[in-house]
């Protein structure tokens, strides 16, 4: 995979595709996490040459059809003010004019999602180096994010991009000791990341409703709580890895809207609890040497101050430790600036998806298309 340093963008044509998805209420940024991050590259190629054209989705249009409240323009009008420049917005590719431009939302573009070859052709022909910066949607095999990837006369990965695999790749193939920390509701929907993280970690910390199922896969009462029955035997199959670390202390009520909370045993749930949070497992985590920390998830319904004791103990725990910690997610993210600092951690990726794809031991379809290029 070609960085940014590989290639020489003196007075060259640059494409960037960068992942400007943000929060956007009646026409105001709520946001701009992910546009300062789009930063560094887009002024990197400035540096190089005055022909930068920003590329770019917003939310989920209907192919082909204009909508203005998923129009990019409010975003234009962010970097023009953060880049103190004129940025020129036109709507598709079909003649990209030299200078600073941004080209509005490329799922407004028919074949965009479908990695169209037409539309993946026009894109890479209207650059001399086309720059993937967009880790967050790696894992979509679009026209912008893939064919044109693998169609450019160049093409190489943005610093942000760079910068994810660099990172998430550094806990992956750590040769020392790794823990790694997951949680969320259900297992099927992290049943790869976990059986991956397996076989890469000395220990795996379950929480959330992913806890409930290895409990009730272990044999304990997990009465009214979130679990996924058809996912007992599989989580019953990971547990004989002895690798799974699973909370001694739950936290419980009757419902979600309960203002009775109680700490018990998992050996005392009551058929008419539910668990809504889980005792963060310090003992165990610190019993096992780790050089390395993953963590995606939270350990239980944290929006919730009620519910929210595990995962901030967990966010203090890692926001302290002497450990290199890679985490990741939307939920993940929230929480750590909930309870902490994002500066606090080693490395924080805002892929989403993405991240969970690449934990899970995915090939994901940028990276391949930057490899073979």
């Amino acid at each position: 995979m070609k960085l940014l340093s590989d290639i020489d963008l003196s007075n060259k044509k640059v494409g960037i595709r960068l992942d400007l998805n943000v929060p956007v209420k009646n026409g105001e940024i709520q946001s701009d996490e992910r546009l300062k991050a789009a930063l560094p590259t887009i002024q990197y190629a400035l540096n190089e040459t005055e022909s930068v054209t920003i590329i770019s989705h917003f939310g989920r249009p209907d192919e082909g059809v204009y909508s203005s409240e998923l129009s990019l323009k409010p975003v234009c009008d962010w970097f023009c003010k953060a880049l103190n420049r004129d940025i020129q917005f036109i709507s598709n590719f079909d003649q990209v004019p030299d200078g600073l431009c941004m080209v509005e939302n490329s799922r407004f573009l028919v074949g965009e999602s479908g990695n169209d070859d037409s539309l993946s052709n026009l894109i890479a022909s209207s650059f001399e180096v086309y720059v993937m910066d967009a880790f967050a949607t790696a894992h979509r095999k679009s026209a912008s994010t893939y064919g044109a990837i693998l169609k450019s006369e160049q093409s190489c990965a943005g610093l942000l991009f760079a910068n994810e695999v660099l990172n998430i790749n550094s806990a992956l193939e750590h040769k020392g000791s790794l823990v790694s920390v997951v949680g969320g509701a259900k297992v099927s929907t992290k049943l790869e990341v976990i059986k991956n993280l397996l076989l890469k970690s000395q220990k795996v910390m379950v929480g959330g409703g992913i806890a409930n199922t290895f409990l009730k896969a272990a044999g304990h009462e997990v009465g009214n709580s979130l679990f996924e029955d058809d996912m007992v035997r599989t989580a019953s199959e990971m547990l004989s890895s002895n690798k799974i670390i699973l909370p001694n202390e739950v936290y419980v009520a009757n419902s979600l809207d309960s203002d009775e909370v109680s700490c018990v045993s998992v050996n005392n749930v009551m058929p008419e609890d539910m668990i809504l949070d889980i005792e963060f497992n310090k003992e165990e985590m610190e019993s096992a040497a780790q050089e390395m920390i993953i963590w995606n998830g939270p350990l239980g319904i944290f929006e919730n101050d009620l519910f929210a004791k595990g995962t901030r103990d967990l966010v203090l725990y890692l926001a302290e430790s002497n450990s290199n910690v890679i985490a990741g997610g939307g939920e993940t993210i929230f929480a750590i600036n909930k309870f902490s600092n994002m500066s606090n951690f080693h490395y924080v990726s805002t892929a989403g998806g993405a991240f969970l794809e690449y934990l899970s031991g995915s090939t994901l379809p940028s990276i391949e298309a930057l490899d073979v290029k």
